[in-house]
């Protein structure tokens, strides 16, 4: 994947044709851009909020991958998901403890450039371009 032009290496899963990704991942990826944001979780009412236009605070362990993600279950997420406060509707899998959300998905909310290049195997993100699908 490259985010901005850079390479950046995820630990991500195909499911149904998409790609999915960890959200906090995600956020550190693009950290620092105009298309920031900050994800916190409310264990007691099982919820993930995601805060556009803010920092990211990492919690650790983001943009590790693991040496082997082979096949492995995926269980649908019973969390809710808000943005800026708002319930939104995601497909969101568990795997492994783990949330993986569906990439164009985040790109429309948080609003950034998701591209697939055929060609050379590459999805690229570009925080300087909106999302279009």
């Amino acid at each position: 994947m490259l985010i901005n032009g850079k390479e950046v290496a995820f630990e991500a899963y195909g499911i149904g044709g998409n790609n999915y990704f960890k959200l906090r991942d995600l956020a550190q990826a693009i950290n620092g851009t105009e298309k920031n944001f900050e994800v916190t979780w409310d264990g007691d009412n099982k919820a993930i909020y995601l805060l556009t236009k803010k920092k990211y605070t990492s919690v650790g362990g983001e943009l590790k991958v693991k040496a082997n993600t082979t096949t492995t279950d995926a269980i649908i997420s019973p969390s809710k998901i808000y943005v800026n406060g708002n319930q939104t509707e995601f497909l969101v899998y568990t795997i492994g403890g783990n949330n993986y959300f569906k990439l164009r998905d985040v790109g429309k909310v948080i609003n950034f450039g998701v591209t697939w290049d055929g060609v050379n195997n590459i999805i690229k993100i570009d925080t300087k371009t909106s999302y279009t699908e």
